[in-house]
């Protein structure tokens, strides 16, 4: 697993790299991705979230996590020794550490689950539906419980609230 971490703009990244690598390799254990893959993962300011935000989805407002999905660790048209471009996650810190409180989370606990919320998105996981969001918060709080253990925390006090349910933003 390569992870790429990008933060031009030296951002306070709310969790450090070693969480955030963390975060990649437990999302894909989680999903049984047992390939080589490349992720990019990036902090931006709130504007810039804005521009592609609005480029790529046509919403004209800052969002907290943004994922660009490349290739599929599953695709068994790539050779199982070849590398998959999985995709790039892109999280703005300011618009996270400030959406924290509404979730009653930390700001690094709001931006583990972006982070992790956004590579289920290059997983293939959607949240369109009440099906699909509820599994896909499934999948993050599992993740996240198997993150606090690791960092020798109680797993059991993790939650999340509804966060994946935003059908028209």
């Amino acid at each position: 697993m390569a992870v790429l971490i990008s933060n031009d703009a030296e951002l306070d990244t709310l969790i450090d790299a070693a969480q955030i690598e963390a975060a990649v390799a437990q999302v894909l254990a989680s999903e049984g991705v047992s390939r080589p893959v490349e992720v990019s993962v990036s902090f931006v300011e709130a504007d810039e979230m804005q521009g592609l935000n609005r480029t790529w989805r046509g919403i004209d407002a800052p969002t907290d996590v943004l994922s660009f999905e490349c290739d599929s660790p599953f695709d068994e048209d790539i050779p199982a020794d070849e590398s998959v471009e999985l995709g790039d996650v892109i999280l703005a810190p300011e618009v996270i550490a400030a959406q924290a409180p509404t979730f009653d989370a930390t700001p690094a606990e709001e931006c583990r689950l972006m982070l992790v919320h956004g590579m289920l998105h290059l997983l293939g996981y959607d949240h369109v539906d009440e099906d699909g969001a509820r599994e896909m918060e499934a999948r993050e709080l599992a993740v996240l419980r198997e993150l606090a253990r690791l960092r020798g925390e109680d797993a059991g006090a993790v939650r999340i609230g509804p966060t994946t349910r935003h059908h028209d933003d």
